[in-house]
């Protein structure tokens, strides 16, 4: 009779062993969909219309002027900028949950309370200044350097996803600066993007002289990144990239101010001479052709959340890519799926949400939601749409209901069903077709 007993532990026992067999090493494997769709995105033009203009040039100078209004607009207001709606949300966060630090471990209410006393959140705003950044810096949601995880055994939690981490901002953006740390080392300044706080050396101070100079109506938009920048004295000031924009002196085709700061942090005009191949006048013409290549200078690209370690995150990708050409875009993928003409696909099967985007859909024009991502619709890739997005990873389910992730980590081009040839009885692999919320086409329908 003992034995009887032991007999369907034993059955269990043993369909759990070969069950986990079964379970597949990802950790070294990519997604299929790199390999049989193609990476390069001129490969999904339409020869037919890769050159057509997808706006008028009244139309796109129009836009690029909006462009560069809402770009300079930190110089031009007295007060926090209406977008800065929740500057302290992070004092409440850490108050409600358990956060952990760099080494992964749960980080004490002292540590925590002093960086709350360091933004000093009582005297807000106390600044009311202009200012340009001189380097790349990070705008974070406290004043300090060093990241807040959530708990690290979470699937999508942990590395590299670090809550204090709003967004970075590239050399040489106008800012507007609202408060200052309590310690003087940290400001929390404004762009129009995005908010939060960045060490004071980030930053040089601008007065109106500085201002009307460096505003010169012609400006240069680099289409590759890392792009570095050297003065006229060979002095090497910062690094450049795509969704940028640097002024022209006029001097010479790829000549640029560039904004430095002097032993007091004020703001002084530098000239630099950029390679030829580094950028174009802005705007960029607005074709296919043209967004493809240039979205093919970020494929391959790593993820950085919050455009951590100098990366982008989808949002940012999305952003960036049509800044040259003089389109806006927020920063947050949710507002960039609320832009232009929107079609919501909740409603469908996920087949129909498919089949809905290859009919309807715009190549380089469409963006596709998923809640947290957002994709580029570039066209089709035998019979499925083709999409251009910055992902960290697929969602997976094991046997035992525990979600994880296969990490793909970088600016690549997939279907909606990234991963699912992994999918089995013991691993589950989640389609993003099935979570596909709404498409929305930045331009209207019979544009130009």
């Amino acid at each position: 009779m003992a034995l009887m007993r032991k007999i369907p532990a034993l059955i269990l026992a043993t369909m759990l062993l070969l069950a986990t067999g079964c379970v597949p090493d990802l950790s070294h494997k990519d997604i299929a969909d790199l390999k049989r769709m193609p990476q390069n995105p001129l490969a999904y033009l339409d020869p037919a219309t890769a050159h057509r203009p997808l706006l008028s040039h009244e139309e796109q100078q129009k836009q690029a002027l909006a462009f560069l209004e809402r770009h300079f607009a930190p110089w031009h207001t007295n007060g926090p900028l209406e977008s800065t709606r929740s500057p302290f949300w992070a004092v409440d966060w850490v108050g409600k949950k358990a956060v952990f630090g760099e080494n992964l471990r749960p980080v004490g209410q002292d540590r925590l309370q002093a960086l709350v006393d360091r933004a000093a959140p009582e005297t807000y705003p106390s600044l009311n200044l202009r200012a340009i950044t001189v380097r790349l810096s990070d705008l974070r949601a406290l004043p300090t350097r060093r990241p807040l995880f959530l708990d690290p055994d979470e699937a999508g939690e942990g590395f590299p996803f670090d809550y204090l981490q709003h967004a970075a901002v590239q050399a040489n953006t106008p800012l507007h600066v609202i408060h200052r740390s309590q310690d003087g080392a940290w400001v929390f300044a404004e762009t129009s993007l995005a908010y939060g706080w960045m060490p004071v050396t980030d930053l040089a101070w601008v007065d109106g002289e500085f201002a009307r100079a460096f505003d010169t109506g012609t400006y240069l938009a680099p289409t590759r990144d890392r792009v570095p920048v050297f003065d006229t004295d060979g002095l090497y000031r910062f690094s450049t990239g795509i969704g940028t924009l640097l002024p022209l002196t006029g001097d010479g085709s790829h000549e640029v101010f560039l904004a430095v700061a002097d032993e007091n942090r004020r703001a002084l005009l530098a000239k630099a001479l950029l390679p030829p191949d580094s950028g174009e006048t802005f705007p960029l013409p607005l074709t296919p052709l043209r967004l493809a290549s240039l979205a093919g200078n970020m494929v391959g690209q790593a993820y950085g959340w919050g455009e951590s370690f100098a990366d982008r995150d989808c949002s940012a990708t999305v952003r960036d890519l049509f800044a040259p050409f003089g389109l806006w875009l927020p920063r947050n993928s949710s507002k960039q799926a609320m832009e232009g003409t929107v079609v919501p696909l909740s409603g469908l099967s996920p087949s129909r949400r498919e089949r809905r985007l290859l009919d309807e859909g715009v190549p380089f024009l469409t963006l596709v939601r998923v809640p947290g991502h957002i994709m580029l619709y570039i066209g089709e890739h035998e019979d499925r749409a083709a999409l251009l997005h910055t992902l960290w990873g697929v969602r997976t389910r094991n046997l035992w209901n525990r979600e994880g992730r296969w990490i793909v980590g970088k600016t690549a081009i997939t279907t909606l069903e990234p991963g699912l040839e992994q999918a089995s009885l013991s691993l589950g692999v989640s389609s993003l077709r099935r979570r596909v919320e709404s498409m929305n086409l930045l331009l209207s329908p019979g544009r130009p």
